[in-house]
Order: C-alpha cells, then structure tokens, then sequence
C-alpha cells in the first residue's frame, strides 16, 4: 500500500509539472539545468586531482553507479537572475523512476532573453546560456541511453574544448553511452537544423578513451556535421563503430558525392603529477597536408589546446589552484567546402566559443572554502576574419598558406571574476562580473530549491 501511494503521489507530481509547461509553453524559455555551487566545486576538485575515478573526455561527470540510488525521486529547483537590463525566473526539475528511469526538463521567464542567448563569455558561460535543455532516458551501472535536446562538452581539461563544447546552440540527439571499467566509449546523433528553407543539417560523433581512474585519461573521438536538400538522417552512420572515411570511401551515404559531410578527429589527453598538477591537452585534425610536395602551397586545418592547472593548498577546508591555457584553431579548420557542413549551430560555433582562425590565452585562480566559490580569469584573444563565428555558412575561401589569423585582427583583452557562495543548504548565490575593450557586465543569479 505505502508503495502504490508513494508512486501515485510521485506521477502526480510530474504530470502537474508538466502541465504547467504545457499551458505555458509559449512564454517560456530555457536554461542551462546546473547547480552552479556544485558543478564549480567538482570541476576545482578534478584540478586537484580528486574524482578522477569519473573524469571523462566525454563531458561533465558522469556517475554509472546509478543503482545505489533511492528508486524514486522528484527534484526541483529555481534561479532568479538579474542584469542590468534584463532578468529571467528559471526552474529546473529532474525526476528518477525504479532507479534507471530518469527525465529533466527546465523552463523559464525572461525579459530581453534575445540579448542573453547571444552573450559569450570564455569561461563563466554556465550562468549565460539561456538554453532549452530536456530529455528523459535509461542510466545503470555500465550504460546510459538517452533522448533529448542540449550540448555535449567533448574533451580533456575545463574550458578549453575545441569541436563540441557547452557554448553551443542546443540540438536534438540520442545518447548512447557504455563504461566497461578501465574502458568507456560514447555516441551521439542528432539533428541541428534547417536552413535555407530546404538544407538539412545534422551531427553525429563517437568516441573512447581509456583511463586508469587516478591519473591518467586518453581518449580518440570523431565528430561530422552532415547536410543536404531535404536529406533525411543517413543511416549509415548509425553505426557508432564505423568511421567518417569508411563510409565516404565505400560510397555508403545517402547522397551522391563526397562534398556533403565534414568529419574532424580529436586526440584528447588528461595526466596528473603527484596529485598536484593536471596537464590536459587536445589536437584537432580536419584536413591534413599529406605530401607538400602535390599539395602545394596548402596548410593543415587543425587546433590544440593545451591547459596546465596547479595546486598548491588543498586539505579538507581550502583548495586553491593556478591555471593557464592556451587554444589555437587555425584559418580553415571547421569550415567546409560545403558551407552548411560548418561547425556552427544556429549562427554560434558548436565547439569553442572563438570559432577559427583564432587563438587565446588565459591564466587564473580559483578558490574554493567550505561554502564560497572564487574564480579570477584574464585573457588576450586574436581573431581573424575568416572565424567561423563570422560568416559562420560560408565556405572556406581556400586552404593555401597565409597570414593567421588573417584579415582585419581583432584584439581582445578581458577580466572576469565569479563568486559562489552556499547561503544554506541547497540555497546559493552567484555573482558575475566582467570586463572587457571598456565594457563591462554585472550577473547575479539566485538558486533556490524547491521541496517536491
């Protein structure tokens, strides 16, 4: 009896919470669904060394052992954010059923959210992306299947991904994901969007890596973005163990000619030294010059990043961590031939935030005790006129060697700083302030939880 009453309660609650997002579905926007105090804390904790046992190259921390888990729960949360011009009120509820049914969605008011979607900032994007983020899927102790709409965040290291990133646009996709021990692998594929009234555009990647769970992590991924007039999803590419080249090569797409899909390759790489310092690398392959000899006068489409995080102070109370990054994307990496075959979503790069032909650097602090978060980042950025964040379906104008970045540079210099503080518990308090070319920007967000 305690069961079926407990159930009954629990599917009301769901089905009242969807109701309300259904009878308000057209005032509503959406975003990122993150406890910010407790994505902060992990991601510092990882610098120091600490839950490598769940550090992936495949995004935010992932947690298989989902079993041990109470089988059925509701949890639901609100944000109040507020800008100088603008503010939003933003919920965020996810729901678990027999332990390895599970569903999140995340809706939201906002005025002038137009200007919000559109704000980048290089490190702090967490409180910025005003995103539509749901889905429901199947988690147990060695995989995950899941169906929905958001990014994935593929790569070695904090903030410095290069071809799929929590900056994007959000899409549609089907997650499939397996940890065997020692060995994990991952899939996506799904649909970004139609331009030009008739081009359809989708994107598909998959990935392994191999890690000790202490101090080292290696992972190989492949990520393509595929389109074509009316082209509906290529089932060739279904497959999560087949490759870009394969399928191209063997004639097995569903279109004639090789111009209509563009594949880059990652090799990612997480090492830790006497648990003190985190070196986290990634390089990026679009086109490679192999004979310079027939390709004459061509240049490599490549990226790398490279981040090393130090930590000098960490016991039970404090942790405090140095860090610096550089991230280099050359002229005619994510560009295609084929403009649509871009890696952008929705006008925005779908990996790192400066596009192509760019690079930056940065170096920072971070601070963390008992309840206060503190983040201090500055950077110099160059960006060339051949960025794929301008221009952003145009075709590559060439792969010949040249300038870089090329054309009119345009020169950045900024600061940010982030504070989180744990008023009480679940209850936090975030302010953002940013500074960059003379401008600058204040963000305070509110988190509060709601009991359900």
């Amino acid at each position: 009896m305690f069961c079926k009453s407990f159930n009954y309660r629990f599917f009301s609650r769901i089905f009242f919470l969807h109701l309300i997002v259904i009878l308000f579905q057209f005032n509503f926007i959406y975003t990122n669904p993150i406890d910010y105090f407790s994505y902060q804390s992990r991601t510092y904790f990882q610098d120091a060394g600490k839950g490598w046992d769940l550090l992936s190259t495949f995004g935010p921390i992932v947690n298989f052992n989902s079993g041990r888990e109470k089988s059925n729960y509701l949890t639901t949360k609100m944000s109040l954010n507020i800008r100088k011009d603008s503010y939003s009120i933003n919920g965020f509820s996810y729901f678990r059923f027999k332990k390895s049914f599970y569903g999140y969605f995340n809706p939201g008011i906002s005025k002038n959210s137009k200007d919000l979607d559109q704000l980048c900032i290089s490190n702090f994007n967490l409180i910025n992306n005003y995103k539509d983020f749901s889905g429901f899927g199947f988690v147990n102790d060695w995989v995950i299947l899941q169906v929905g709409r958001g990014v994935e965040n593929w790569g070695a290291g904090n903030n410095v991904q290069l071809a799929l990133s929590n900056n994007s646009s959000p899409y549609d996709y089907l997650l499939l994901g397996s940890d065997y021990g020692n060995l994990r692998v991952r899939y996506i594929h799904g649909f970004l969007e139609r331009v030009d009234s008739s081009i359809n555009r989708y994107i598909t990647a998959r990935g392994l890596e191999w890690t000790n769970k202490k101090s080292f992590v290696l992972g190989f991924s492949e990520t393509v973005i595929y389109s074509g007039e009316n082209r509906p999803m290529d089932i060739s590419y279904f497959n999560p163990i087949s490759s870009h080249l394969e399928i191209e090569l063997n004639d097995r797409l569903n279109i004639i000619g090789n111009t209509n899909s563009n594949a880059v390759w990652q090799l990612h790489l997480d090492f830790l030294i006497k648990k003190r310092l985190r070196i986290s690398a990634n390089y990026l392959i679009d086109e490679f010059v192999f004979d310079p000899d027939i390709e004459i006068g061509k240049e490599h489409g490549r990226a790398f990043s490279l981040k090393f995080a130090y930590t000098p102070m960490l016991n039970k109370n404090k942790l405090l961590t140095f860090h610096s990054s550089i991230i280099y994307v050359g002229t005619p990496t994510f560009r295609h031939i084929t403009g649509t075959n871009n890696f952008i979503q929705n006008g925005r790069p779908i990996g790192w935030n400066g596009g192509s032909d760019s690079y930056a650097y940065y170096t920072g602090v971070n601070y963390l005790r008992n309840n206060l978060l503190l983040s201090f980042l500055a950077g110099l950025s160059k960006s060339g006129s051949e960025s794929v964040s301008k221009r952003s379906y145009d075709p590559y104008k060439d792969y010949l060697k040249g300038e870089f970045p090329s054309g009119k540079v345009k020169t950045k210099f900024y600061f940010e700083t982030l504070a989180t503080y744990m008023l009480k518990k679940n209850y936090s308090l975030t302010g953002l302030f940013y500074l960059s070319d003379g401008k600058n920007m204040f963000n305070l967000n509110l988190n509060i939880p709601i009991k359900t």
